[in-house]
């Protein structure tokens, strides 16, 4: 799997290090779409935001399709807060996506 490796500048744009250009997050999506693993790295403060960019990647299409999560499930995650979440997050349901997308026959 290729890795790109993207500056996140403070005007919120995105840089590209491999072909040295500007990238939008649908552009963003699309790389992953196509295979690659991409790193997200705060050009100031050299911080990993990588969650943080796919995340927002996330929102905004789902933004567009007025609907990401189940509304009983998003009242879940905001009345037991992160904390007690972040272990599901981490190994369940990733889990579960992956082996959905296996029975799928879609990887």
């Amino acid at each position: 799997m290729k890795k790109v490796l993207l500056k996140k500048y403070t005007n919120r744009r995105l840089y590209n290090t491999d072909n040295s250009e500007y990238v939008t997050l649908q552009e963003v999506a699309e790389l992953i779409r196509q295979g690659s693993d991409v790193e997200v790295i705060d050009a100031k403060s050299k911080e990993d935001v990588t969650a943080l960019i796919l995340t927002q990647i996330v929102l905004e299409e789902a933004k567009q399709n007025n609907c990401l999560l189940p509304i009983p499930l998003l009242h879940t995650i905001i009345k037991y807060g992160d904390n007690l979440l972040i272990e599901f997050f981490e190994s369940y349901l990733q889990k579960s996506i992956k082996s959905f997308i296996f029975d799928q026959g879609q990887e």
